[in-house]
C-alpha cells in the first residue's frame, strides 16, 4: 500500500511539521513502531477547532478537528521516518476530547480520525485499536488532540 499515493488521491496535502513546544521529539521510532506525538488540529500557528464540546463546539466541528489533527499527525509520522513509503499501518489512534462534565460523546468525536484512517488504508489494513476519553483541558484550548501508533515495514 502506497500511502502517499492514497494522500495524492484523496487530495490531501501534509503540511510541514510543527516545531514540539517543549523538551519532547514529534515521533520516535522503535523496534519497528513509531510513536507519534499529540496532534492539534492547526493550520500554522492557528487552532480550527477551539473549546469545549458540550458547550460552544459541536461534534461534527470536532469531527473535522480529528481529521486535522490526524493528517499533522501524519506529517510528524512522514518527519519521523523520512517518507510514508515504509508505513504498514495505524496500529493505535488515542483521541483526547476537549469536553463539559456532561459530554459523552468523545468516541463520536474520534470517528473524525478513524474514517480517514480507512479511507487511507482500507477496510482491513484501516482498522485499528482506539481509546477516546474526555478532559477537562487541551493546549491552545483545542477541541481535540491526538496521538498514533504506527507499525513500520521490514
Amino acid at each position: 500500500m502506497n500511502l502517499e499515493q492514497r494522500l495524492t488521491e484523496l487530495a490531501i496535502t501534509l503540511p510541514a511539521s510543527a516545531a514540539p513546544g517543549a523538551q519532547y521529539a514529534p515521533g520516535v521510532v522503535h523496534q519497528g513502531l513509531a510513536w507519534i506525538a499529540g496532534q492539534l488540529p492547526r493550520d500554522g500557528d492557528r487552532v480550527l477547532v477551539s473549546g469545549k464540546l458540550g458547550r460552544e463546539v459541536s461534534i461534527e466541528d470536532a469531527k473535522m478537528g480529528a481529521r486535522a489533527a490526524l493528517i499533522r499527525a501524519l506529517a510528524a509520522l512522514r518527519d519521523t521516518v523520512g517518507d510514508l513509503r515504509g508505513i504498514d499501518k495505524i496500529l493505535r489512534l488515542n483521541v483526547y476530547v476537549n469536553s463539559t462534565e456532561d459530554f459523552s460523546q468523545q468516541s463520536a468525536v474520534a470517528d473524525g480520525a478513524s474514517s480517514l484512517i480507512y479511507e487511507l488504508f482500507g477496510p482491513e489494513q484501516g482498522r485499528h485499536a482506539r481509546t477516546s476519553v474526555g478532559v477537562a483541558q487541551l493546549p491552545r484550548n483545542a477541541a481535540v488532540e491526538l496521538d498514533i501508533v504506527v507499525a513500520l515495514e521490514g
